[in-house]
């Protein structure tokens, strides 16, 4: 089979040789577009999605002992706080704001130069409810800058500088319930991909 191709490729008229050439090129044409789906760099995912429900506190007006931050990474709810080893222990904090709604800040809106670095956090909002947002996209993202919302209000967050080590975000979504003035608490439920560089934001093991 080798020996009839050679033969042909270098015996055939020019046209024939055209179609060879744009056979080639469609098939790498084929290959480049197979590499550049969503998964083609992407270690395989380790991490289920899951939906966690917490209450968490404003930053202001509240005990020192109460969690006012978030932990994308983690997932954990914190106090923001610069630690001794000058690292951050929080990806964003939460506030309620004079006309009763929330602010959602990320770190580097609160502590700009922390020094040991703090990951890049941006927001975005969508008209779709919590539940309905399926996946992440890559750009819309407001990054470093509070965001004020209303309960009921789904955002999207990305986190860029989160320790992945080829660079890339993580993406995360959530939602106020509720807001308990009295006590100056948030309802709030979030899911986060912990996995990097992984868009999807539904229950389970992501497959992108």
């Amino acid at each position: 089979m080798g020996i009839m191709l050679s033969s042909f490729v270098f015996g055939a008229p020019r046209l024939a040789r055209r179609a060879l050439s744009f056979l080639a090129l469609a098939i790498t044409v084929s290959g480049l577009s197979a590499c550049g789906n969503d998964n083609s760099l992407l270690s395989p995912a380790t991490t289920e999605n899951a939906v966690r429900s917490f209450s968490v506190y404003a930053v202001s007006g509240t005990s020192a002992a109460l969690p006012a931050s978030y932990r994308f990474t983690t997932e954990s709810l914190e106090r923001p706080q610069v630690l001794s080893n000058g690292a951050v222990n929080f990806d964003m904090a939460f506030d309620i704001t004079a006309d009763n709604r929330v602010s959602l800040i990320p770190v580097r809106a609160i502590v700009p130069l922390p020094p040991a670095g703090a990951p890049a956090v941006g927001f975005r909002t969508t008209d779709a409810s919590f539940t309905a947002v399926e996946r992440a996209p890559t750009t819309g993202f407001t990054i470093d800058t509070a965001l004020v919302v209303g309960a009921g209000q789904a955002v999207i967050a990305q986190v860029q500088g989160s320790g992945c080590i080829l660079g890339d975000a993580l993406y995360a979504k959530l939602v106020v319930d509720s807001i308990i003035l009295t006590e100056r608490r948030l309802v709030v439920r979030a899911l986060t991909n912990r996995n990097c560089g992984y868009r999807a934001l539904t229950v389970g093991l992501p497959k992108n």
